[in-house]
């Protein structure tokens, strides 16, 4: 095991200037990309993503949100992303990298997915409601903070 760095930064939230967020998210449902982020200077290697939802009624020990990271390799395009929709989508599959479990039940949420691997470029962020309700029409977020492997 290597010793880890601690934080590198601070939370940063995930943000979307347009398209589905996870904003009334329905069951089932993609958001679209978020706004881009940059790792072209800092390199870090890992985030810790926090997913914050404000109560509803989520059911079932299946219900939670699927988390997505999807890279640029060249720094200008992306790869096929399909959101703000409820099919199951084939080409968004391999870009999850990880789901984050609700409580099941009413309430508030506060999710933490620990150690995503990032790009060493730019990114942009998606998730999937699977929470099994259509989410809040606000009060949902996301964030991400960076850590890394002590030098």
């Amino acid at each position: 095991n290597l010793p880890r760095s601690g934080y590198l930064a601070s939370a940063t939230s995930i943000a979307w200037t347009s398209g589905q967020t996870l904003d009334s998210a329905a069951d089932n449902e993609y958001t679209d990309l978020s706004d881009e982020v940059d790792n072209s200077t800092n390199k870090y290697m890992f985030a810790d993503v926090e997913v914050v939802l404000a109560s509803v009624a989520f059911t079932g020990t299946d219900s939670g949100i699927e988390v997505y990271l999807v890279p640029s390799v060249d720094g200008t395009n992306y790869p096929t992303w399909t959101g703000n929709g409820t099919a199951d989508e084939q080409e968004n599959n391999g870009f999850f990298v990880g789901f984050v479990s609700t409580t099941g039940t009413t309430a508030a949420q506060r999710m933490v997915l620990r150690d995503v691997e990032l790009p060493n470029g730019k990114y942009k962020w998606a998730f999937r409601n699977r929470g099994n309700v259509t989410l809040a029409g606000s009060g949902n977020s996301a964030s991400w903070r960076p850590h890394s492997v002590a030098a």
